[in-house]
């Protein structure tokens, strides 16, 4: 009678000539000339997704490349390869310091390079009241404490200004109405006041009725000056014409404010949002003020749960507004867009554009500064660094720009003047700008790995620059995933060093596997009067294929041959083993191979149609061929079985 054989009636199947266990099936290979029995790596298959981001990565090399010719997306891109990646994907990278990766320069093509540096122009300011303006004619103002500082050759020199009036307390903001100025003061016995220099002489304009706490701000736009102040139970707002104003101090008084809200915040920041004003307020609301006839009124409010608004600026139709979360020293980016309902304009379509966590600092995004192609804030990011952050309306991408070394402070005021940047570090200094580029700089990639969880071996890279005349563009490897947290990870390998000329050569990489490939590419300079400039960088790897592909004839003849014993026939026991091998087709299984001595679980591709050999002598032969994919098997070994052939991966002998 025909039965599948099975370890549940079969005892020592290898002494009964069987020679693989396939799922609990017993199998005898029908091995003879022409019918041989192989297991052979699987081969490598092309990759079923395009992952080329240029047209230069198709090549008749073999494996696959990841590389980048473009960096102007902007960092924050953990994972080059994702299913759901933006159309902008292939611009973008993790992070970057003390690089340029928006652009060249006005007159160059594309290309990444180093930062100008700033320095610190010696005022040391005594407090932290620091807030800058810049009229017209690119003088510049800057106060501390009671103290106003001015330049007047694009911030080379500072030097403090004679008011002529008796100023006891601090100055809590500063704007620029033309080639004049205004600027409000705290809390006085005789009230807080705003005060204004016309270019020659300083004048008292008006003192804020009521206010104990002081005057807290003042902006200028769209020709009207925003101030406000804090009577020690309100926040109050009020908005005044400077043009032909007849002053008097009775031009704030309490009952005149446009809105108020509770005094434990402040406005932080006010902008021209287009159709209206908008005024950041501390609380998490941003107020939308409108001018209708000469009368100024609040036409909008919109609420940022659980957040606090530091610093907010608009162009080109978007809104930008910097936050912290309450509570949490978490700083956020944000953008945004204005829109009209009933009359009423508010921000919607709100998306988070960047975070910051920093352990043990505040990186609140505190002011923001608006400029042709860019939108830039300010972050302090540690005791001694704070950095502009800039934002780059073309692409949509941010990124680090100019650090203020030294400097772990507040960024209170930005300004650019004469094509430079001019920037106010609270509590610390001002910094300019200077001519002079830094003298190191990096970008660390996305991971890269092709869609896939393989191992893959990574074999070359190459990097391609303008030609260095100074300094070096270098290219290090790292397949570890967290060393893109860390730019200092001893794991990061150099794999390829541009001293002279252009590069573009591709350098071997020796034992280089793992699933991830992240690249960290570094510039310097030894003259810091010239930058090198990096082009691109690739990365060609393959994928490790794992798998073993075994070919196996095996025996379905109705007679069955048994080692050193006479040959039985049993009628319909080969179409019994053949139609169980059809069952299992397509589906995972696990084979043991009794000699060689080998385990492994994957799939049966193929079996094939009954085959029947008529041999010159002897029985005829009726077998199939069978395909099985899959890997290796690692057995463990176990402790505690006898005699400690455990620690072969034997349970038992014999």
């Amino acid at each position: 009678m025909a039965i599948l054989p099975s370890p549940s009636n079969t005892t020592q199947p290898e002494a009964q000539g069987f020679e693989a266990n396939l799922d609990d099936l017993f199998l005898r290979f029908a091995v003879g000339p022409g019918r041989s029995m192989s297991i052979n790596t699987a081969p490598l298959q092309a990759q079923a997704v395009n992952t080329n981001e240029t047209p230069e990565d198709f090549q008749q090399e073999f494996g696959q490349i990841y590389s980048r010719t473009d960096f102007s997306g902007g960092s924050g891109l953990d994972k080059a390869h994702k299913r759901n990646g933006t159309e902008t994907d292939f611009s973008r990278f993790w992070d970057s310091k003390g690089v340029d990766v928006f652009h060249g320069d006005e007159v160059t093509s594309y290309n990444v390079h180093l930062l100008h540096t700033t320095q610190d122009e010696g005022i040391n300011f005594s407090g932290t009241n620091n807030y800058l303006a810049q009229t017209t004619n690119d003088d510049l103002y800057v106060t501390d404490q009671t103290t106003i500082y001015k330049s007047t050759d694009n911030g080379d020199t500072w030097s403090a200004v004679s008011t002529g009036l008796t100023i006891n307390y601090n100055f809590t903001g500063i704007a620029a109405v033309g080639n004049r100025v205004f600027l409000t003061t705290a809390d006085g016995t005789s009230g807080s006041e705003l005060i204004e220099f016309d270019g020659s002489t300083w004048h008292e304009r008006a003192t804020a009725q009521s206010s104990n706490a002081g005057l807290t701000g003042v902006w200028f736009v769209k020709g009207v000056l925003i101030i406000s102040g804090d009577d020690g139970e309100l926040e109050r707002v009020w908005a005044i014409s400077p043009f032909g104003q007849t002053w008097s101090s009775s031009d704030l008084v309490d009952a005149d404010a446009l809105f108020s809200f509770e005094d434990t915040h402040h406005i932080s920041q006010v902008t021209d949002g287009g159709a209206v004003i908008l005024a950041a307020s501390t609380n998490g609301d941003i107020y939308s003020i409108k001018e209708d006839g000469g009368v100024y009124s609040l036409k909008g409010q919109t609420s940022i749960p659980f957040e606090e608004v530091h610093s907010i600026a608009a162009t080109e139709g978007l809104v930008f507004f910097g936050t912290k979360e309450k509570g949490r020293d978490v700083g956020r980016f944000y953008r945004a867009e204005l829109t009209v309902a009933d009359n009423l304009y508010v921000l919607a379509n709100r998306q988070l554009v960047k975070e910051w966590v920093i352990d043990g600092v505040d990186p609140t995004p505190h002011f923001m500064f608006v400029t042709r192609d860019s939108v830039y804030c300010g972050i302090k990011e540690s005791a001694s660094e704070s950095y502009l952050w800039r934002y780059f309306l073309p692409t949509g991408g941010i990124a680090r720009d100019l650090e203020m070394n030294t400097a772990g402070g507040y960024i209170e005021g930005i300004t650019n003047v004469n094509n430079k940047f001019v920037i106010a570090v609270a509590g610390v200094d001002i910094y300019r700008e200077t001519e002079s580029y830094e003298s190191t700089g990096y970008i660390i990639t996305a991971l890269a790995d092709f869609y896939t969880s393989e191992k893959k071996q990574w074999v070359g890279a190459k990097l391609t620059t303008n030609v260095v005349s100074s300094g070096s563009v270098k290219l290090y490897t790292s397949t570890l995933s967290q060393d893109i947290d860390n730019v200092d990870a001893v794991t990061w390998d150099e794999q390829v060093s541009i001293n002279a000329g252009t590069g573009g050569e591709e350098e071997v990489m020796e034992l280089v596997s793992g699933r991830w490939i992240g690249a960290k590419i570094e510039l310097n300079t030894d003259d810091t009067n010239q930058s090198p400039e990096m082009l691109s960088f690739a990365i060609r790897g393959y994928q490790l294929v794992n798998d073993l592909v075994v070919d196996m004839p095996i025996n379905i003849s109705d007679q069955i041959e048994r080692p050193f014993r006479k040959a039985l026939t049993v009628q319909g026991q080969g179409d019994l083993v053949y139609q169980a091998l059809r069952n299992k087709e397509g589906k995972n299984v696990q084979l043991e191979i009794f000699r060689p001595d080998t385990l492994l679980r994957g799939i049966i591709e193929n079996v094939s149609s009954p085959i029947d050999e008529i041999s010159q002598r002897g029985s005829v032969t009726t077998y199939c061929l069978v395909r099985f994919r899959g890997s290796k098997v690692i057995q463990t070994a176990t402790s505690g079985v006898g005699l400690g052939v455990g620690v072969l991966g034997v349970d038992k002998l014999g």
